[in-house]
């Protein structure tokens, strides 16, 4: 089983570096996507993109007649993300068009670009802005152009910086620790974007986000997931022993040799689109006549699965485990509260178990990014999330669960 999940890792990482190195050769025959902001910023390029590139049944922005780069770059772990300022020839001032967007374009790490395109990270993305940015219930960051050709992509978003009354986080706030308060508001908007997608037919789940995308469930997923976790323990016991003890190593190992049974209790439904990557670095607060309203962005990992996997995610990454403990349990209550109040009826107690379930998953996403590095700007941060995660699983009694997993 190991050996067959291996060979799969390695044959999707060598067609990844393939794609990568057909696409450099496209470049010089003047074909292929644009890949750096210099490149972007042309008005003839950029005006091509957004013709192309708007979201299917939107219109795209007026024809830019001048872009430039300001020189405003904010910190990834995985793309390049950088402002341009836009003129549009033609219009007279409007409040609706956008002096500024913002561009996210692979980063220049070739082994993040590889493993990026095996796992299939930013094709999610990009299908998430193609077809679905437009269709959530929540405030994300309106979508002016999806472009994406090989290795390569091209996202022009609104950028929320220059919005007035929002507020950003980064992965910094979420390894300081939120406040239960901004959970509260958190865990609103989850069960809101949940209760709009919530048990949706398999046809309408194909049409709106492919199953191939998916991040966990299909075969070649499933196999390159466990492989990625089974090459993790090494190097997670050997970098950070005080927050990866055996017995958690021991843990992992246990969970490989039942990863099939695993995989088909956390996607047995009722399934909903999630975000995947629910922590606080990747929301945002947003002023509102009745208080600050959450919303997000960077979905990288969005997929279909049950709606507590972003709740457990959210929580175990973004609050310090004692506020956790003291506020866990009505936490959860306040989300099934919250989708009831959306017409969607989740018993407490089912959520609690799938809670627990989770939170596997939620360690396995932190020791695969410690662990074999280059995924995550900056290890401090991942390693604050991988302490939270393993106290997590310990505390919520994982083992135990997974002791009693039907086979």
């Amino acid at each position: 089983m190991d050996l067959a999940a291996n060979l799969t890792l390695g044959w999707q990482v060598a067609a990844a570096a393939g794609r990568i190195g057909s696409d450099r050769v496209g470049a010089t025959l003047g074909r292929g996507l644009p890949a750096t902001p210099e490149a972007i910023a042309r008005p003839g390029v950029i005006d091509e993109i957004l013709r192309a590139g708007a979201p299917e049944g939107c219109a795209p922005l007026p024809r830019v007649t001048a872009v430039r780069l300001p020189g405003v770059e904010f910190e990834s772990s995985n793309c390049r993300n950088f402002l341009v300022e836009l003129e549009f020839g033609g219009e007279p001032a409007r409040p609706e068009l956008p002096a500024t967007a913002y561009v996210k374009l692979p980063c220049r790490s070739l082994a993040t670009r590889v493993f990026a395109n095996a796992l299939g990270f930013w094709a999610l993305e990009c299908t998430f802005c193609r077809t679905l940015a437009h269709r959530v219930p929540i405030r994300v960051p309106r979508v002016y152009a999806v472009a994406q050709r090989g290795s390569r992509f091209v996202l022009v978003l609104e950028d929320l910086s220059a919005a007035p009354g929002v507020r950003l986080f980064g992965n910094r706030d979420m390894a300081a620790g939120t406040t239960p308060e901004r959970a509260v508001r958190a865990l609103t908007v989850l069960a809101q974007l949940h209760a709009g997608f919530w048990d949706r037919s398999a046809a309408e789940r194909e049409t709106l986000l492919p199953l191939a995308l998916h991040p966990f469930f299909p075969p070649r997923r499933r196999a390159v997931s466990r492989a990625l976790l089974a090459a993790a323990i090494g190097p997670c016991r050997s970098r950070a022993p005080d927050a990866f003890p055996p017995q958690l190593a021991a843990l992992c190992r246990r969970a490989l040799a039942r990863w099939d049974a695993l995989i088909a209790s956390w996607y047995a439904g009722p399934l909903t689109l999630v975000h995947g990557d629910s922590h606080l670095g990747n929301l945002f607060e947003a002023a509102a006549p009745e208080g600050p309203q959450m919303g997000m962005l960077d979905f990288q990992a969005v997929h279909w699965s049950k709606g507590v996997r972003d709740v457990q995610y959210f929580l175990i990454n973004s609050l310090a485990p004692d506020v956790l403990e003291r506020h866990e349990s009505s936490l959860i209550d306040h989300y099934t509260a919250e989708l009831l109040r959306h017409g969607v009826v989740l018993d407490p107690e089912r959520a609690r178990e799938d809670y627990r379930a989770f939170s596997f998953q939620t360690l396995l996403t932190a020791a695969v990014s410690y662990g074999l590095g280059g995924l995550v700007e900056r290890e401090a941060v991942v390693k604050t999330v991988l302490e939270r995660s393993a106290a997590a699983v310990e505390r919520l009694g994982f083992a135990d669960w997974l002791d009693a997993l039907p086979a």
